[in-house]
């Protein structure tokens, strides 16, 4: 019984590096330096945080120069986009329809 649980749990770890792998808004969270919260603020429906009118123009301005007016607009219409993290690698990042915003840039 031991031998199970023990293969359960080394499974388990095994897939969180697969699973943590696939979270578009912490990527691009280590990659531009604002929090989780600020990065669904800029591609997401802004209006939804009280914030919004103190802070966004601020987020928008820091995230764009993060990774760039050409990747943030692909990242609105959905596509992929391959970026680079503070350490060099790079990571290919795009967001779920329930993160994209309807507008336009």
């Amino acid at each position: 019984m031991n031998g199970k649980i023990t293969l359960f749990v080394l499974a388990s770890f095994a897939a969180m590096p697969a699973i943590a792998g696939n979270d578009p808004v912490g990527d691009l969270s280590g990659i531009t330096g604002l929090s989780e919260r600020k990065v669904q603020m800029v591609l997401g429906n802004r209006t939804a945080f009280a914030e919004y009118r103190y802070t966004y123009d601020r987020a928008l301005a820091r995230f764009t120069r993060a990774v760039g007016k050409d990747a943030h607009e692909r990242l609105i219409r959905g596509e992929s986009v391959a970026l680079r993290d503070s350490e060099g690698r790079e990571v290919v990042v795009q967001l779920p329809g329930e993160l994209r915003s309807d507008r336009t840039l």
